[in-house]
């Protein structure tokens, strides 16, 4: 700041020096002379450089490391350092008020050493100061590169090999190392090929860079010299005409450096014979040659000095002479050779013009650039004075700002190159200046400000244009100012008020907005067109900036926007940056297409140019000290100079383009009083000019001043924008001009779907899909309240009627459109869409009586208007060009638009609701989605984004973004949210209440119920479901089931008012007609086994239909006779129709015709009844007795779920978690999360006194189990190893089935963003092998965002051949709609016809300027002529059927089998006995069981510690089967008790299948076997066996059809796999290959026994495949693939299937999948809340259908019965037996209960006897025999090596045990086997299946012995390994005798041996379990 010096406080006052003019000497003045000499010398000795380079290459192998160590040097220890930056110029840093000399170096205690001891090992401050931080000092590793010059800059480590050249010679990209994964860089060369551009001149030797006004200045710049070698004769030709050329060969840039006391030359040329500098009033003569300066002393002093003589002429002596001269006092009197006596003032005065005197010359006024900054004239001189904050230096003339230590006072240089934010600490002379990074990763960052605490900068990325406020270091960045902005390239910041101050070259203004960017205002409009750069004087209030539009100019203002004035205007073109020099009162700017720098006063005076010729492309500008800086884009480069002669051009720094420049000092930012200190502005205030009056207050937009002109006062209320995220909602105060912030943010104890503003109340309503709600909620009070909890599915829409004050809803998932009145909270169903037609989008309007729906249907999508009562015509809108996904609606009431978003086409339409004709809003959108109006503007989000966008709802301005939320994203306005955005984002939008009167608002328009508005002046009626009018008035509704007789005049009543004698209707119409000739007879109730005549009084049996005998008195069962098929029989639940056809009775008297004659809708007024088991719906329909009140509509009229519907809520039983979902108490408290959202583990008091275990450091304890603990690798491998998979939580994001996973396998985004060409994954692998995943799509699909040079037009547009679409309705319009004209012809008028008239197209015709387009309609399409259409078969093409499918003309026709009816829909079918299904899945020792309405999960039933490997259920018999692969036995449990009843020993049971026809079970024994088991029957048999390499996978069992199926995998080299479908009938014959695949691997199987198709799974292509196994399928025997790469596919455990909809749970996964296999195949998920989900089954009866009998039930199988081909077969064990043989004891598998036992699945221990032992000890002795062939075993058992017979039994979990069988019949059972003894009596041989696996013997003796343990190991080690491994080598072994054959020395497997499980056997030698267990 300028001040007088009386003005200036003492304490304050500046330092001055006087600078005596008569001491000065004009030839040794010169400003900068010292630093060029110190320049000079400096680039001379290039050896220091040359060292530099050799240390750089001595450091090459250390570069990694230096990088990685600045990478963690913060920025605050950086600025840190800048305590000691100044210490390393020639002249330092001091205290405020002293300076140490030049080379010196000032220690933090003020003192001064010499430069040359600062870092030289020893201490030479008394602080030690001058040793500290001398890595940043001597900028040396390996935080820091010095550039090669000596003066050059000194770069963080971290810019180094960064791509960019920022040292002026590119050394810091030199020799660098290559990145791992990118190979060779260009960059990587030691000596890089550059093209220099035209602005820079290549060094020879090096072929580096420099810029061409380096070249010939006298200074060596490159390293050969070049540049003053060659450089000078390239300079000669361009150098005169622009510069001066001196004698050396020099070139100088600008001619008026000549003769300006300069030798700028070096040899003085080009200050000779200036008479400007050698005037006789400076003592000074010229010779007239101009050769010589002579002093005045030496002229006429009679010697010749001059070369010519000119100073010695004859007027030296002529008179008069000096002695009679009279001169006025001071002036001195010469002779001159020119002119004899003349007087001469002394210098600093001049002779004044009309006296005779000596005036002082005030060379403050005549010349500006005396001073940097103050100069004060003195008598005959001047002084020059410097501000507070600056010191003298000791030329006085130049102040120099004052260094403090504190790093807040350093100088420092802000450049931005839009991805970045540098800072350069500017150090004396520029010497070694510290460049580094301050901000990074940015997007388009132009303008940048400081104000010693905050960095400030401006972002002009399109739609997220902001200005943002970050620390200092650029950390913890936050955004500032969003709305309004469209362009914002400049700022600058008063450090007084701390107000910001923006340009928008888009928007055209100037504006100001407080620093917290919550108020803002327009500051200046008139006459800005394009405004570029700012600059703020806040001590005098104004402001300055420059405008490069259509009146380039420089423009001044108060810093209120008041006094607006341009002060430059002429010979201006493209002024970019601008500053300020306050402390000689100048503004500077440069001009682009001048190429210069210009100054000039503030009031537009003194101007001139301070450098031209030497800029190229000019942008930013600032000032420090006497020192210019400049970026320019051409050079891509940091410039400076000196402000007064623009001498001193040196390049700073390098980068990216560069665009504004920004130099803080606290000295140029000084405080002082202001205005706005004691102002009392409620808002902002403003400072101004002090003529203005010094401050003004002033008002953001939406408020205006009060007439106090203090106050704002609001216009109008704030709207507000409502953000659902999940469980959060956010509440966004919306204003056009200023900062977005969130005003509130509220936790909601739902989950927000849907939402919509209620503005009568101010309430949000709210959709929660989660727990089927419907919400208010009041955010005033912070109070939720539930609207609707019953009957909801999926609701896709909301919208507010806020004249009848009704809440209207989409529900997809059930098809309707209902309300709710808030008046009377009654619900009435508005439509109901029961064909393949669901409800996706709404909106209403209220003042016109209708709404707009969106319809979702198979092929395309329409958008319908209906009434808001729902009765009226229903008419398509809009239904072409219409998006396959997501389309939501948004009206907008001021202007009467609709508007609405389409997520496919990535685009939104709008139309007038009222003229409907639809137009783009904007398109190129990605996938938008809700909609809202606030105020002016319309919102959107889009799916998958966190973004909020939005646009004044005119179109007309830019588009806006908002980021709601990011991890890492500082423009986010909530950065750190620890919660995930949703995929789809809901908003809502406030709005004022309305104050519009409507009927409803009156006492519910005279309603009992709904009251619904037809427009704004009238209303109707409705009834809720079950209700009907009660009179003709239609105003009051009774119970439908109290309308049995409806009067003529209207009213409803009961039967019993009919003909009692009493009039009760008013036209006494219920007592008409009451005599016995005219009385009414009563309908009859036919059934549907009985025909009901037309007339509807009479039934006949369904035999006599058509028998020609009329036995209908109207003769209606002998009418249509032709086509009434006798021979056909319907179904129970089937009508039959009087054509022939036979219709699902769900769907007569629906409105609908499906039998083609109508016939199903003719009798629907008589009183029908259903049968047994059935309900009747309000229309007439029949349907399944289970179906009602099942939680879906099911009835057309929606009557099978009325209010009598029992609430569904928990029972008490059990727990509510928050989410909606009941819990089953044993899973409260558990420590684990069953409810999903964490409720059911709140609150809970754990006792952990009983369990106190521990696990070592290197083992993974399961929380689950305490008492479990795992080696540490089982954490994250894949696989679950605790009862819950805790192991694999938090192991990375489980992607749902939207979701792509990215490869880091930590982060999940949606899968539409997959190769958008945007990296979306954090590691980027959401963009890799984009070129493959592109081939996988239509090619001829395009993204709606993309922007392709020609995009084909959309179906339904005609391609204007230009790039531009328009209509098809817009086409032969007889106007251009094309701006070519393309689509108007001379054939529009006859393209329909063919010349004799005839119609040209089949179906369609549209006439278009090429001719006619043919078009069909549904169900048709064009022949190859392209005129006729043929009919499409859908039923084979499109599979729209979830089970039977008829082809008809046009169209197909569905049907179900006998146990299902089709639903509402006319495609998907129902089981009839659906009531009771629900999902039951394994998860470790639990099977658990899930409902649907309401969601209640349960355990099914539990297995203690034990793992569920597999298990099925019997639905008819009440019956679950599992497996325990430990324990190796399968359990048969009650399910309704839950209690085990039986239990099996297997080998290693892993997969179980059900043959629920007889109830036997198959199961997978180890991996080679297959068993049936038969729990009746005690035993198990083998059926199928396979070799190695081969093991089994999974099976399935078809119990209908009688098949099972088998996967069997082969093993190949190297991993590979090939997988294999065995089906064979169900006692193991028949065995055929279904199909077979090499490279993959099949793991699941599951059947469809009503289709006949088996359903398997490839994890190998991640295929979901059927294939029908038919008898004599012939071409069917195809696979196909259902589903393909879906994330519901990613590591399928288990499959089911039930209503043609497969469930799929995938391990690791904490959700199902359930997808239908029909239509679209939608898939959606649900929440098992488990990671180790492993097998899915859904207990639905429909899944097992049954015979009336089957085979086994005729047998006499005294073992196992199984369905055969023929019939059945009978089995004993492994082996076939005949009917009625008896099996042997050692056929049995029966595992012994323990009796008693409270726990249910715990079985009995063996019964050991003394006594037995002794006795078995006897008979082994009296059976020499058995004896010999003992010890044979014991033999070969000790050969094997085991040596310990005293084996101890662990009873971990005791689930199996032997059950003390008698010694005679083990004897007899072990003589039974071959190789050990025979049979007595008896000489049929063992059978053939190999070892039996029996774990208890039944004796039919009466005598009792038991088996020692040991005994009995050593006999079951012996038969356990008694088949010999290359038994084991058979392809596939057939159940029968004669297909297997033992190689083991001709013996063949034993039959009978008993095998305990290995868990309860301690120490024993694996050889057993691998016998069992392995494969191969």
């Amino acid at each position: 700041m300028f001040q007088a010096e009386h003005q200036v406080p003492p304490s304050q006052r500046s330092i001055r020096a006087e600078s005596p003019k008569m001491t000065t000497s004009r030839r040794g003045f010169n400003p900068t002379s010292r630093t060029r000499a110190c320049h000079s010398s400096s680039r001379c000795s290039s050896s220091s450089a040359r060292d530099n380079l050799r240390q750089k290459d001595r450091t090459e192998n250390g570069l990694a490391s230096w990088r990685a160590a600045a990478r963690h040097v913060a920025i605050p220890v950086l600025l840190l350092l800048l305590g000691f930056g100044g210490a390393a110029a020639a002249a330092t840093s001091g205290s405020a008020d002293t300076r140490c000399d030049a080379g010196q170096f000032q220690c933090r205690d003020g003192g001064c050493i010499l430069q040359a001891k600062m870092c030289d090992g020893r201490g030479d401050c008394k602080d030690g100061s001058d040793e500290l931080d001398c890595d940043y000092r001597l900028c040396r590793a390996p935080h820091w590169f010095p550039c090669a010059q000596p003066h050059g800059a000194c770069l963080a480590a971290e810019l180094m090999c960064n791509g960019i050249d920022n040292c002026p010679g590119g050394e810091d990209e030199l020799n660098c190392p290559s990145h791992p994964g990118l190979g060779f860089r260009l960059w990587d060369t030691p000596r890089r090929m550059r093209n220099c551009s035209e602005f820079e001149f290549m060094c020879q030797q090096d072929r580096t860079c420099i810029p061409a006004d380096f070249m010939c200045d006298g200074r060596t710049d490159c390293g050969d010299r070049s540049d003053e070698v060659a450089g000078c004769e390239q300079a000669k030709a361009t150098c005169s005409s622009s510069g001066h050329l001196c004698a050396n060969g020099r070139c100088l840039r600008r001619k008026n450096w000549v003769c300006d006391g300069v030798d700028d030359c070096g040899d003085g040329s080009d200050e000779r014979g200036c008479a400007n500098l050698c005037q006789p009033e400076m003592g000074k003569f010229l010779c007239r040659n101009r050769e010589t300066c002579l002093q005045l002393s030496e002229v006429c002093d009679g010697h010749s000095d001059c070369s010519d003589g000119s100073d010695e002429t004859d007027l030296c002596h002529s008179k008069p002479d000096c002695d009679t001269k009279k001169c006025p006092p001071g002036a001195k009197c010469h002779m001159m050779p020119s002119g004899g006596a003349e007087c001469h003032c002394p210098t600093g005065f001049r002779q004044a013009k009309f006296e005779d005197k000596c005036e002082d010359i005030d060379e403050c006024q005549e010349r500006d650039d005396l001073c940097s900054q103050g100069c004060e004239n003195t008598s005959g001189g001047y002084r020059c004075v410097c501000d507070a904050g600056y010191l003298m230096a000791s030329d006085n003339r130049t102040c120099r700002a004052i260094v403090h230590v504190s790093s807040d006072q350093q100088p420092l240089l802000l450049y931005t190159t839009q991805m970045t934010i540098m800072g350069m600490h500017l150090h004396e002379n520029n010497l070694r200046n510290h460049i580094y990074p301050v901000a990074g990763n940015l997007s388009k960052v132009i303008g940048v400000a400081y104000d010693g605490s905050h960095i400030y900068w401006t972002n002009i990325q399109n739609e997220a244009e902001s200005i943002v406020k970050a620390n200092g270091d650029g950390s913890q960045a936050e955004i500032l100012l969003t709305s309004g902005l469209d362009a914002p390239e400049d700022l600058a910041v008063d450090w007084l008020t701390q107000n910001i101050y923006f340009s928008d070259n888009i928007m055209r203004h100037i504006a100001v907005c407080s620093n917290d960017g919550l108020n803002c205002v327009v500051l200046i409009t008139q006459d800005v067109h394009q405004p570029r750069s700012l600059a703020v004087w806040p001590q005098r209030g104004l402001m300055f900036w420059t405008d490069w539009g259509d009146k380039p100019m420089i423009g001044r203002a108060s810093m209120d926007g008041s006094r607006s004035r341009p002060i430059v205007s002429e010979n201006i073109h493209w002024p970019n940056g601008i500053a300020l020099d306050m402390h000689q009162q100048r503004i500077y700017w440069v001009d682009a297409k001048l190429g210069s720098v210009q100054t000039v006063r503030p009031d537009g005076s003194g101007r001139r140019t301070v450098l031209d010729g030497m800029l190229k492309h000019p942008y930013g500008l600032a000032i420090f000290e006497d020192q210019l800086y400049w970026s320019d884009w051409a050079t891509k480069s940091v410039h400076a100079c000196h402000k007064f002669s623009g001498k001193d051009h040196r390049i700073l720094a390098k980068d990216r383009t560069i665009y504004a420049v920004h130099i803080y000092h606290p000295a140029k930012q000084p405080n002082s009083t202001h205005g706005c200190e004691n102002a009392r502005c409620s808002h902002l205030c403003l400072l101004a000019e002090p003529e203005a009056g010094g401050h003004s207050c002033a008002c953001p937009d939406g408020m205006i001043l009060a007439p106090d002109m203090q106050r704002c006062m609001l216009m109008e209320k704030r709207q507000r924008l409502y953000v659902g995220l999940g469980q959060v909602l956010l509440e966004l105060e919306h204003t056009a001009f200023g900062r977005h912030q969130v005003s509130k943010t509220y936790t909601l104890p739902c989950v927000i779907n849907e939402m919509v503003y209620n503005r009568i109340n101010g309430s949000l309503i709210i959709a929660d899909n989660d727990q089927h709600l419907i919400l208010e909620y009041q955010p005033e009070h912070q109070e939720t309240s539930v609207l609707v909890r019953s009957n909801l599915g999926n609701v896709s829409a909301l919208s507010f009627d806020h004249l009848s004050r009704n809440l209207y809803w989409a529900d997809v998932e059930r098809g309707v459109i209902e309300l709710l009145s808030l008046q009377t909270r009654q619900r009435a169903l508005i439509r109901f869409f029961p064909g393949q037609e669901w409800p996706i989008g709404l909106s209403v309007m209220p003042s016109e009586g209708y709404m707009y729906v969106v319809l979702k249907a198979r092929r395309h999508r329409h958008i319908d208007r209906i009434p808001l009562s729902g009765k009226g015509e229903q008419v398509h809108v809009f239904e072409d060009d219409l998006g396959d996904d997501d389309i939501r609606l948004a009206a907008d009431y001021e202007t009467q638009t609709l508007f609405w978003s389409d997520s496919d086409l990535g685009r939104i339409s709008y139309s007038s609701y009222k003229q409907p004709q639809s137009q783009t809003f904007r398109g190129k959108l990605r996938r938008p989605y809700s909609l809202a109006l606030v105020h002016q503007d319309l919102f959107w989000s889009e799916m998958g984004s966190p973004r909020i966008f939005w646009t004044h709802k005119s179109n007309m301005g830019p588009r806006k973004m908002i980021d709601i939320m990011g991890s890492s994203d500082p423009d986010a306005i909530l950065p750190f949210v620890p919660i995930a955005a949703p995929s789809r984002i809901p908003l809502a939008a406030s709005s004022p209440a309305g104050r519009e009167s409507h009927p409803c608002q009156q006492q519910n328009g005279g309603c009992s119920h709904i009251c619904v508005g037809e427009g704004p002046y009238h209303s109707i009626c409705l009834c809720p479901a079950g209700f009907v009018y009660q009179n003709a008035g239609n105003r009051s509704c009774v119970e439908a089931l109290d309308c049995e007789f409806r009067c003529r005049s209207g009213e409803c009543f009961t039967l019993n008012h009919r003909c009692n004698g009493r009039q009760d209707c008013v036209d006494n119409s219920d007592e008409l007609d009451c005599d016995e000739q005219h009385r009414r007879k009563p309908k009859v109730q036919c059934s549907h086994r009985q025909f009901a005549c037309h007339n509807g009084e009479q039934c006949v049996d369904k035999e006599r239909r058509c028998d020609d005998r009329k036995d209908c008195r109207d003769q209606s069962d002998e009418q249509q006779c032709e086509k009434f098929d006798k021979t056909k029989k319907c179904h129970v639940h089937q009508h039959a129709c009087d054509n022939g056809k036979c219709v699902d009775t769900s769907l007569v008297c629906d409105g609908t015709n499906d039998c083609g004659d109508n016939s199903d809708e003719a009798m629907c007024d008589s009183a029908v009844g259903c049968e047994a088991g059935m309900f009747q719906c309000g229309s007439g329909s029949c349907i399944a007795g289970s179906w009602e009140c099942d939680g879906r509509i099911d009835c057309s009229d929606g009557s099978d779920e009325h209010d009598k519907c029992a609430h569904r809520s928990c029972p008490p039983d059990m727990h509510r978690c928050q989410l909606g979902q009941c819990l089953e108490r044993s899973l409260v408290c558990d420590g684990h999360n069953d409810c999903g959202d964490k409720s059911d583990e709140l609150n809970c008091n754990l006792d952990t006194s009983t369990v106190n275990i521990s696990c070592p450091e290197d083992q993974y304890q399961c929380t689950s189990n305490l008492k479990i603990c795992l080696p540490s690798n089982v954490r994250c491998n894949g696989t679950t190893e605790c009862p819950r998979g805790e192991d694999e939580a938090d192991c990375g994001d489980v992607c749902s089935i939207y979701e792509f996973k990215c490869r880091s396998g930590r982060q999940c985004i949606r899968r539409e963003f997959r190769c958008d060409g945007q990296k979306d994954c954090g590691d980027g692998s959401d963009e890799l092998s984009c070129d493959q995943e592109r081939s996988n799509h239509n090619q001829s699909q395009i993204h709606p965002w993309s922007t392709p040079l020609h995009q084909p037009c959309r179906p339904h547009l005609f391609d204007c051949q230009d790039g531009e679409c328009v209509d098809m309705s817009r086409v032969c319009n007889k106007f251009a709609d094309c701006s070519n004209g393309h689509d108007e012809g001379p054939k529009c008028a006859t393209a329909c016809t063919t010349e004799s008239g005839r119609p040209f197209c089949q179906h369609k015709c549209r006439a278009s300027p090429a001719g006619a387009v043919c078009s069909c309609f549904d169900g048709y399409r064009l022949d190859a002529d392209h005129k006729s259409c043929s009919d499409i078969d859908e039923c084979q093409e499109q599979q729209p059927c979830a089970q039977l499918c008829e082809n008809t003309l046009g169209g197909y026709q569905c049907q179900c089998h006998a146990d299902f009816m089709l639903r509402q829909d006319r495609i998907s079918c129902k089981s009839l006995q659906s009531n009771g299904a629900t999902l039951l899945f394994s998860t470790f020792n639990e099977v658990r069981n899930m409902s649907e309405h309401p969601v209640m999960l349960g355990v099914a039933w539990s297995a203690n510690d034990s793992r569920i490997t597999g298990f099925d259920v019997d639905m008819h018999r009440q019956m679950g089967y599992f497996s325990s692969e430990d324990e190796g036995t399968l359990y048969q449990i009650d399910l309704q008790k839950k209690v085990v009843v039986r239990a099996l020993g297997l080998p290693t049971p892993t997969k179980v299948s059900l043959d629920w026809a007889t109830g036997n079970v198959y199961v997978l024994s180890g991996a080679q076997e297959i068993h049936a088991c038969n729990f009746e029957a005690r035993m198990c048999g083998r059926i199928v066996r396979v070799k190695s390499p081969k093991h089994l996978k999974h099976l399935a069992v078809d119990g209908y059809n009688a098949w099972i199926f088998y996967i069997a995998i082969r093993t190949k080299g190297y991993g590979r796999t090939s997988s294999e479908i065995h089906m064979a009938r169900l006692d193991g014959s028949h065995r055929e290959m279904l199909m077979q695949k090499t490279e993959s691997f099949m793991i699941v199987l599951t059947t469809d026994p009503h289709q006949q198709m088996l359903y398997y799974v490839d994890l190998h292509s991640r295929t979901l495949e059927r294939i029908s196994y038919r008898s004599n399928s012939g071409p069917q025997r195809r696979p196909e693939i259902m589903l393909q790469k879906t994330n519901a596919l990613m590591q399928p455990s288990g499959i089911s299937l039930y209503e043609n909809n497969v469930f799929i749970v995938n391990l690791g996964s904490v959700e199902a999948v359930q997808c239908a296999l029909y239509g679209s195949r939608m898939c959606h998920n649900i929440p098992l809340n488990v990671l180790n989900a492993q097998d899915i089954l859904v207990t639905g009866k429909s899944r097992q259908p049954q015979r009336s009998s089957h085979p086994c039930e005729h047998a006499h199988c005294h073992g196992l019965c199984l369905q055969a081909n023929y019939g059945y077969e009978c089995m004993c064990g492994n082996r076939v037996a005949a009917e009625g043989e008896r099996c042997p004891h050692g056929a049995f598998n029966e595992v012994v209960l323990q009796a008693g036992s409270s726990n249910s699945l715990e079985l009995g221990r063996e019964q050991e006897h003394a006594g037995n032992h002794w006795l078995m000890a006897l008979l082994v002795l009296a059976a020499g025999s058995l004896i010999a062939g003992l010890g044979y075993m014991y033999y070969e058992y000790r050969k094997r090596g085991h040596k310990d017979l005293n084996i101890n039994l662990h009873f971990q979990n005791p689930l199996a045990t032997l059950g003390g069988p008698s010694t005679k019949a083990f004897l007899e059972h072990e003589r039974a086997e071959p190789g050990v003894g025979f049979t007595p009596g008896s000489t049929e041989t063992g059978s053939s299946r190999g070892s039996n696996d029996t774990f208890t013997t039944t004796s039919a003796s009466s005598q009792q012995f038991s088996v020692p343990n040991a005994f009995q190991r050593l006999l079951r080690s012996r038969q356990t390994t008694s088949g010999d491994p290359m038994a084991q080598e058979l392809l596939l072994e057939s159940p029968r005798e004669s297909n297997l054959h033992s190689l083991d020395g001709g013996r063949q497997g034993g039959g009978g041996g008993r095998q305990m499980p290995n868990i309860l056997v301690e120490g024993v030698n694996d050889d057993s379990a691998h016998a069992v267990g392995q494969f191969g």
